[in-house]
């Protein structure tokens, strides 16, 4: 029987412990892991879980494994706040004012955790902290070096340190034209004059590159060969980052909807070229163009996946206002849970899917067609609706109506004027599956469909 997560968190603790040489009673190792198991376990978390530690190594080194344990202990606005042993070690160095959350004003100068923290990530003491420039990152340093002050040598922790703050994500090169693994290098070589930690050049320099390679293992996905194995990830960090997806059967329409839209909004303006770290040979050129190349085309299918499901949720969304109004996705969808059976909307569309000619080898009827490559927890992984629609209109007509969804909600576009621009062969059949899912709204619904449908 294998071991569970919090064994493998306290095996990994004690192997990154002892090769740092760090004297630690069993109970305290005990205690630092099950706080590390517990933040990552919240009722929020569904990327970013404990399971996540353990795929950042191909091969063993203990700064790596520390700050690996640590880098996403804190996930401010996910977890809505602070476990209670995280905020007992780090609510003194914070102030939270008008829902903002800053640090405070005047540091004690003889408190090398903090400083260590603040001269790493370059933060000032009072300045605000932002979860798109390092809030969490910085946060969970700080627990890091608040937790292990006097158990973990300074300079072991200044590395483990410089790994967390790496993993701030998607930084392209600063106005100096500096990568972010250069700013690192700077920064570290300062702090070593400063203190005297006695590293030369190469000491400094191999410290970056556990830095850059653990940075690149927490974006690893974007570097997946299979584009339904990315997806499955970018799927898990929706209901961290939309907690109404949490409430299975219960998350509306305009809900899932926005989830969308967030998703949508972030992938379209990352530049793919900004996802991956490099750092004088690590990784080697040909492996590192090799993960930029994965990442463009995960990046632009996820995009192109995203406009169709946008695009099928609009229409949904259409068709409700036209009914009553906003209600749950299973309303009209029926429940995940019943996948399978016969009470969900596609059955109820004029199905078999037809195949043209090379169409089943697109990247995007793959995923439509089989699936992102697991289960969600609030979603069909397949999508079917978005299948028919896609079959019927194409890409770039998908790509055209999605700006006129974008129109409909901003409320710049009434319901019955947006579903007026596509065809009738596609939006007939849409309606009539509501008709049958949503009772409640049939009557509606079928006033609409006579009105697409005039008798003569």
């Amino acid at each position: 029987m294998g071991a569970g997560t919090i064994q493998k968190t306290i095996k990994l603790f004690k192997a990154a412990l002892e090769g740092l040489h760090a004297d630690i009673p069993l109970l305290k190792l005990e205690g630092l892991a099950i706080m590390v198991h517990k933040a990552m376990t919240m009722q929020g978390r569904y990327f970013h879980t404990p399971e996540h530690i353990f795929t950042l190594f191909e091969t063993f080194d203990p700064i790596q494994a520390l700050a690996a344990l640590y880098h996403d202990i804190v996930y401010y606005q996910v977890d809505e706040g602070l476990t209670p042993e995280v905020h007992a070690l780090i609510a003194p160095y914070l102030r939270e004012k008008e829902g903002r959350l800053f640090l405070v004003a005047h540091a004690d100068p003889t408190d090398a955790a903090f400083a260590r923290t603040l001269e790493v990530f370059a933060f000032e003491p009072g300045q605000p902290l932002s979860p798109v420039q390092g809030q969490n990152e910085f946060l969970s340093a700080l627990t890091m070096n608040v937790s292990l002050e006097g158990i973990v040598s300074a300079k072991d922790l200044l590395k483990a340190t410089a790994c967390i703050e790496a993993t701030i994500p998607f930084r392209g090169l600063s106005a100096q034209g500096e990568s972010p693994a250069d700013v690192l290098e700077r920064r570290l070589t300062a702090i070593n004059a400063r203190h005297g930690f006695g590293m030369d050049t190469e000491e400094i320099a191999r410290a970056v590159e556990v830095a850059v390679i653990l940075s690149n293992h927490d974006v690893a996905s974007f570097a997946e060969k299979d584009t339904a194995l990315f997806l499955d990830g970018t799927w898990k960090l929706l209901p961290e980052m939309n907690p109404s997806l949490r409430l299975k059967g219960i998350y509306t329409i305009r809900n899932y909807r926005q989830a969308l839209q967030k998703m949508a909004n972030f992938l379209n303006t990352l530049n793919p070229k900004v996802i991956f770290n490099r750092y004088r040979d690590v990784p080697p050129v040909a492996e590192f163009d090799e993960m930029v190349r994965l990442a463009h085309q995960n990046v632009y299918t996820a995009r192109d996946y995203l406009a169709i499901k946008l695009l099928t949720v609009a229409i949904l969304e259409a068709l409700a206002e036209l009914s009553g109004g906003d209600a749950p996705m299973a309303l009209f969808m029926g429940d995940i849970e019943s996948e399978g059976q016969d009470h969900l909307l596609e059955d109820f569309l004029p199905f078999p899917v037809s195949h043209s000619p090379g169409e089943d080898s697109s990247p995007i009827f793959r995923l439509l067609m089989y699936g992102r490559a697991g289960k969600s927890s609030f979603d069909m992984n397949k999508s079917p609706l978005s299948l028919f629609i896609y079959q019927r209109l194409g890409m770039e007509n998908c790509k055209r109506l999605l700006q006129a969804a974008t129109s409909l909600f901003n409320g710049q576009l009434a319901p019955q004027s947006f579903l007026d621009q596509f065809p009738t062969e596609v939006i007939v059949p849409i309606a009539t599956a509501c008709a049958v899912m949503a009772t409640t709204r049939s009557v509606a619904l079928r006033h609409y469909l006579a009105h697409k449908m005039p008798t003569h």
